[in-house]
C-alpha cells in the first residue's frame, strides 16, 4: 500500500501500541484493566497466541523487522510465555491459547534469533507428543467445535504443524493423525439421525448464546472460525505441504462442496450464515441469511477465506474465482457499513487482513484496501491507553492488549497493510 499519509498514520498508532506494551509488568497491567472491564474477555495467559505474552512478541518482531521496534523487547516476551509453561503448563494443543500458537509464535521469531532454535525444536517435539498421546475421539454424535475447529482444536494445530520445515517422523505420526481425524469427519455418519459426523447435537453446545434457539436439534457451523471451513483449509493446508493421507483429497472436495451449497444467492452473489440447521430427522434445513456478520469469525467474507485456502493449495482456478467472486459480492453488500469493533476476531482489522489476502487476486480488493485502512485508523484514540479498544457493544470500550480480540492484533493488521510480505500469523486465521 503506497499512500504515504496512510502509512504514516498507520505508524503512529503501532508506536502508541508498542510503547505501552514494551514490558511484562504493562501487558499484566492492561490485561487485568481488561478483564475488569469485559464479561467476556478471556484471562490473561501468557503462553496464549491471542490472550498472552506469544502474541505480543509477535507485533514486536513485525515492528522490528518494519524499522519501528526492537527485535530484543520480542526476545523477552518470547521468551516470557516460553518461561511461564513451568509454572502454568500448557493443557492443550490448540493454536489460540495451546501449543500450537506458542510454537508459530516462537517459529517466527527464531526466523530473527536463531538462538532459539534449541527451544523451538524441543516445542516441536512436545507438540507432536501432546498430539499423539491424547487423539481425538471418534464418536457419532458425540462431536463438539473444540474438538476440530481452528480455534482450539485439530484443525488449528494440522495448520500449524503442516508448516513445520523437514518435519520429524513423530510430527509426520501427528499431522496424519490430526488428518485422518477431519476427514473422517468429512465422511456421511453411520448413525440414524446423524446425517454428517460434523454434526453437533444440543447436548454439545457451548454453553452461551442462543444455540437451543437457533438450533433446536442440531447443526453444522459455517464459521471458519468454530466451523466446516476452517477444517476444509487446515485439510488443504496439510495437502499442500505434503502430509497426504488416504480420501485426503476427496474429503477437502467434499468439504468445498458442501460449502457452496449452503450459500444463500442474493443479488451481489454467495452468502452464508453461521451455520445450517438440521430438523428432529436430521435433514438440513435452510438457514436463510437474515444476518449476515461482516468480519472474519462468521459470515461471507471468512468462509470465502477458507475456500481460497483450499483453491491455492489445491491449485484450483474455478474455486479460486468462486472464491473472489464471494468476496467481492461480501464487499459490494457490505457498502459502507463497517464492524462495530477496530479488532481482528469480529471486527474491521478482520475484515482488512481478508481484504490483504484476495489482493493478489482481485482488483477490488487492491482498490479498497487503502480504504478500509483509513476507516481502521479512524478508529484509533490517542487518549486511550492503547489507541484502539475492542468494543463488545456500544459504549462498552475494552482496552484489551490480546491479538484476537485487542489492540495487539490491530497494530499487526496495520504492519501487515503497510508492509511487503504476507505475515506467518495469518496461518491462525486462514490455515496457511
Amino acid at each position: 500500500m503506497a499512500d504515504d499519509d496512510l502509512v504514516s498514520r498507520a505508524r503512529t498508532a503501532v508506536r502508541q501500541v508498542l510503547r505501552e506494551t514494551v514490558t511484562t509488568t504493562q501487558v499484566d497491567d492492561l490485561a487485568l484493566r481488561a478483564f475488569e472491564q469485559s464479561d467476556t474477555t478471556g484471562a490473561w495467559y501468557p503462553p496464549s497466541l491471542t490472550h498472552g505474552q506469544a502474541g505480543t512478541a509477535l507485533l514486536h518482531l513485525y515492528a522490528a523487522r518494519a524499522g519501528l521496534g526492537d527485535l530484543d523487547t520480542a526476545c523477552e516476551h518470547i521468551r516470557e510465555a516460553v518461561l511461564s509453561t513451568r509454572t502454568e503448563p500448557l493443557q492443550h494443543h490448540g493454536m489460540f491459547a495451546g501449543t500450537s500458537g506458542l510454537l508459530l509464535a516462537l517459529a517466527d521469531v527464531t526466523r530473527d534469533e536463531p538462538r532459539f532454535r534449541t527451544s523451538l525444536d524441543r516445542l516441536t517435539d512436545q507438540l507432536a507428543e501432546q498430539v499423539l498421546a491424547a487423539p481425538p475421539h471418534r464418536t457419532e454424535g458425540a462431536v463438539s467445535d473444540l474438538d476440530y475447529d481452528l480455534v482450539t482444536g485439530a484443525a488449528g494445530t494440522l495448520a500449524q504443524l503442516s508448516s513445520v520445515p523437514d518435519p520429524s517422523e513423530r510430527v509426520g505420526e501427528a499431522a496424519a493423525l490430526l488428518a485422518d481425524h477431519l476427514i473422517w469427519l468429512a465422511e456421511s455418519a453411520e448413525t440414524e439421525g446423524t446425517p454428517y459426523r460434523l454434526l453437533i447435537a444440543p447436548a454439545h453446545y457451548p454453553p452461551v448464546g442462543d444455540y437451543l434457539t437457533k438450533y433446536p436439534h442440531g447443526y453444522l457451523n459455517l464459521g471458519i472460525s468454530h466451523g466446516v471451513p476452517g477444517i476444509a483449509a487446515a485439510l488443504a493446508a496439510a495437502w499442500a505441504a505434503g502430509h497426504r493421507r488416504p480420501g485426503h483429497l476427496e474429503a477437502v472436495t467434499t468439504l468445498a462442496r458442501w460449502i457452496r451449497a449452503q450459500a444463500d444467492i442474493d443479488t451481489y452473489g454467495p452468502r452464508w450464515s453461521d451455520g445450517t440447521p438440521v430438523d428432529e430427522h436430521g435433514h438440513e434445513v435452510s438457514a436463510g441469511c437474515v444476518h449476515e456478520r461482516i468480519g472474519w469469525c462468521y459470515g461471507t467474507f471468512g468462509v470465502a477465506g477458507a475456500l481460497l485456502t483450499v483453491a491455492v493449495a489445491t491449485g484450483d482456478d474455478a474455486l479460486r474465482a468462486e472464491a473472489v467472486t464471494a468476496f467481492e459480492g461480501a464487499l459490494a453488500r457490505a457498502g459502507d457499513l463497517r464492524p462495530l469493533s477496530p479488532t481482528l476476531c469480529h471486527g474491521l482489522a478482520g475484515l482488512v487482513m481478508l481484504t490483504m489476502e484476495f489482493a493478489p487476486w482481485s482488483t477490488t480488493a487492491r482498490d479498497r484496501l487503502p480504504e478500509l485502512v483509513g476507516d481502521l485508523l479512524d478508529r484509533h484514540e490517542p487518549d486511550r491507553p492503547l489507541g484502539f479498544a475492542d468494543l463488545e457493544e456500544p459504549g462498552k470500550p475494552v482496552d484489551d492488549p490480546g491479538l484476537l480480540t485487542g489492540a495487539t492484533g490491530v497494530a499487526l493488521t496495520l504492519l501487515a497493510a503497510t508492509g511487503d510480505r504476507r505475515p506467518d500469523w495469518f496461518r491462525a486465521f486462514l490455515g496457511r
